[in-house]
């Protein structure tokens, strides 16, 4: 019998007999499983009517919360199974969490030390722990907590990119390297450890590795503004208009025209002398400025400097587009 067959015996089965407990328990956990998060939800309420002191069902009830993101009722669910079984780890940790998503640091935080005081060698308490300390500014402490999550489980590598943060914070860059460099092998598609390293390589002047990091970043994620950015003003800084016009393009084509999109295209303008196309491309940037993440006050200086200078334009066959589209940028 396949999980479709065996799924509509039990629904035959609650629906001859309601009391029939074992069945919707059952059906509950296969609902779960398959993502029928409600279903499921009603099924282990129905049940914890009956059973009000099965921890497992509280537990099991605040995972269907969870995923409906429903967190302060996940909350209370979570706080009733470690109440009915107060020694069980994973029941603190989904309690924890839920008091993380809900913005309760120090509440999530005092759960995840539970666990480890439980469990020593937790590696996702570890690594909670961290991003919370991270949080808060304890950036050594911090380190601490993702080593260890680290030292538990190698192939975590979030956490590898966390601690590759925290030493990129407080200046120890080549350890942050190593561990950006121990993500991108642990997972290959996890772009940004690439957008970190293209930035640390750009900080250190190694132009043609930050190229390199910063166009796997795109192929990784086609939707990684900033990585178009970066990569964009290395090309102009290069002197290769050409590339950096046709990642313009690229952007433009990802994550719609914006007025990032004409302020880097006014900076291929002034580079080749092209006042024309230069001021077109700032007033097209402002027009567009709630997609403008560069400083609009400095963008409208550097269009008063150059409307105040009367030259033709050189190259004016590479003008973008001059009607925005109006779409909002991607996320990253």
């Amino acid at each position: 019998m396949n999980d479709v067959q065996r799924f509509e015996s039990l629904k035959k089965t609650i629906e001859t007999d309601p009391t029939n407990f074992q069945a919707r328990r059952e059906i509950a956990m296969m609902c779960l499983d398959m993502g029928f998060d409600s279903m499921a939800l009603k099924q282990l309420l129905y049940l914890s009517n009956t059973f009000p002191n099965d921890a497992n069902l509280y537990f099991n009830i605040g995972i269907c919360w969870e995923k409906l993101k429903q967190f302060k009722f996940a909350l209370e669910a979570y706080k009733k199974a470690v109440e009915l079984k107060e020694d069980e780890p994973d029941f603190i940790y989904n309690l924890a969490l839920a008091y993380e998503n809900l913005g309760q640091d120090d509440e999530a935080l005092m759960q995840f030390k539970r666990v480890v005081c439980l469990e020593a060698d937790d590696s996702n308490s570890f690594f909670c722990i961290g991003c919370i300390l991270a949080k808060k500014g304890d950036i050594e402490n911090a380190i601490k907590c993702f080593k260890k999550a680290i030292e538990y489980n190698f192939g975590d590598y979030f956490a590898h990119f966390h601690l590759g943060n925290m030493y990129h914070k407080i200046g120890e860059i080549d350890k942050a390297v190593e561990e950006y460099k121990k993500v991108v092998q642990l997972s290959g598609d996890y772009s940004w450890a690439y957008f970190n390293l293209g930035q640390i390589f750009y900080e250190k002047g190694d132009i043609e590795n930050a190229v390199i990091m910063l166009n796997l970043t795109i192929e990784k994620n086609s939707k990684d503004k900033e990585a178009y950015k970066l990569l964009i003003q290395l090309y102009i800084k290069m002197g290769d208009f050409e590339t950096a016009a046709s990642v313009l393009d690229e952007m433009k084509e990802n994550l719609a025209e914006s007025g990032d999109f004409f302020f880097l295209y006014s900076k291929i303008y002034e580079q080749k002398g092209d006042l024309k196309g230069y001021r077109k491309c700032l007033e097209m940037a402002l027009k567009n400025e709630f997609s403008l993440s560069f400083d609009k006050f400095a963008v409208m200086k550097e269009l008063r400097d150059c409307s105040e200078i009367n030259e033709e334009p050189e190259n004016p066959e590479i003008m973008p587009e001059e009607q925005p589209q109006g779409g909002q940028d991607g996320a990253n």
